[in-house]
């Protein structure tokens, strides 16, 4: 990592706690740590990882949104096109950061999952699911003014694209299905949280699918911010 990506990525993060970011997530996740405890036995062996699925789409999806809205807001993004940043360093910081809080929030989660795991593979399926979501933000993100507007109004995006995800919740999932990224993402969840089962091949074609589509999700972001930012 660069010294200017690194300084970038701290900063990212002290505009993100500054933001009230941190506290808003904490507090999300003593819900989910609050539901697995009191009701982790009772609920269906995929809970777990419906939980885990949906929070990395949505921390980057949406935390990502909000941030970029309250750069423009105080005219960040309009310093950063006159400065010495690349909008691969502008994006790389708000994956790094956004994509950590992701990882430590599952990490933590993994504590209170009644069912085997397979902790590598649960954070790599994060990881990978995280970074896609973060890119597809982007350009969603440029379409918005304020933040209550992108809230609201990216729902609408969102939801179609991890909806395809849930066709992992059949037994069996048909196999043509994991080319889609979601079903592919979720799966490799299900299975890293023992609420599925798959073969090493079927795993590691998920993975690359996964793979794929955060390549995918960055240069299409990466695509977006050059047209922002100039370069």
């Amino acid at each position: 990592m660069s010294t200017r990506l690194l300084t970038l990525a701290i900063h990212d993060a002290r505009l993100q706690y500054r933001y009230g970011i941190y506290l808003a997530y904490a507090f999300v996740l003593g819900v989910y740590i609050t539901i697995l405890v009191g009701a982790g036995a009772y609920l269906p062996a995929w809970a777990p990882g419906f939980i885990i699925f949906t929070d990395p789409a949505a921390v980057g999806f949406f935390f990502l949104g909000a941030l970029m809205m309250l750069e423009k807001s105080e005219r960040v993004r309009a310093a950063l096109g006159v400065a010495p940043i690349s909008p691969f360093d502008y994006l790389a910081a708000k994956v790094i950061t956004l994509t950590g809080m992701a990882l430590i929030a599952c990490a933590i989660l993994v504590f209170f999952i009644h069912q085997p795991a397979d902790p590598a593979l649960l954070l790599v399926a994060v990881a990978l699911t995280s970074i896609t979501y973060v890119g597809i933000g982007v350009p969603i993100a440029l379409r918005f003014r304020t933040v209550n507007g992108y809230l609201v109004g990216s729902s609408g995006f969102l939801i179609p694209l991890i909806a395809p995800g849930f066709v992992a919740l059949l037994d069996p999932t048909p196999g043509w299905t994991l080319v889609l990224p979601p079903t592919a993402q979720f799966k490799l969840i299900l299975v890293a949280t023992g609420a599925g089962s798959a073969a090493p091949l079927e795993i590691a074609f998920m993975l690359a699918v996964a793979a794929a589509a955060a390549a995918g999700a960055l240069v299409l972001a990466l695509h977006f911010l050059r047209l922002e930012l100039g370069r």
